[in-house]
């Protein structure tokens, strides 16, 4: 094998696949980070950089073997500070406009239901509603009044007695 000034004698004693990585490392720097400027001056060019970023994430994508952990698209998305998100959503427009993907069918939005009324009331046992406030202190009163009624004589009349004043004065104390 002839000696390459540009070839690292340090690669040659090492796998293969991690050098094909390692001299793909340096193209794939100035085309992507070349496409990322475009893209930054107008986004025309986002498809531009969603090609270009495909074709080097399938380059660079990891053949397995010693060295090659760490050396993909997003390591060199990572080093150029170009967002990830950025770079995969352009990927995927890209993908999606020649046809590799197919897009993702939209889900349909629920009708907007109407207001509750009571025909449309899926509850049987649900009633109207009270007209006022005052007719929901005076429901509030009743109910006192029949809880008393039961527990009289099983209850100390005293506590009673001052469980139905406590709950009246609460109640009045909201009018």
């Amino acid at each position: 094998m002839a000696k390459n000034a540009n070839f690292p004698v340090y690669l040659s004693m090492t796998n293969p696949v991690a050098v094909l990585i390692e001299l793909h490392a340096g193209a794939a720097e100035r085309e992507i980070s070349a496409a990322w400027r475009a893209y930054q001056k107008t986004e025309m060019a986002g498809l531009d950089l969603g090609k270009i970023c495909c074709e080097w994430r399938d380059k660079l994508k990891s053949k397995g073997g010693y060295n090659t952990k760490g050396k993909g698209l997003v390591q060199l998305l990572d080093e150029l500070s170009i967002p990830r998100s950025t770079a995969y959503w352009w990927i995927n427009r890209y993908e999606l406009s020649i046809g590799v993907k197919t897009a993702k069918p939209e889900i349909e939005k629920p009708e907007v239901t109407s207001p509750w009324t009571p025909a449309g009331e899926k509850r049987a046992n649900r009633s109207e509603p009270l007209d006022s406030e005052d007719a929901v202190i005076d429901l509030a009163l009743r109910i006192i009044d029949a809880g008393y009624k039961a527990l009289k004589g099983t209850v100390d009349a005293s506590h009673l007695h001052a469980a139905v004043t406590l709950a009246r004065t609460s109640l009045k104390a909201t009018l």
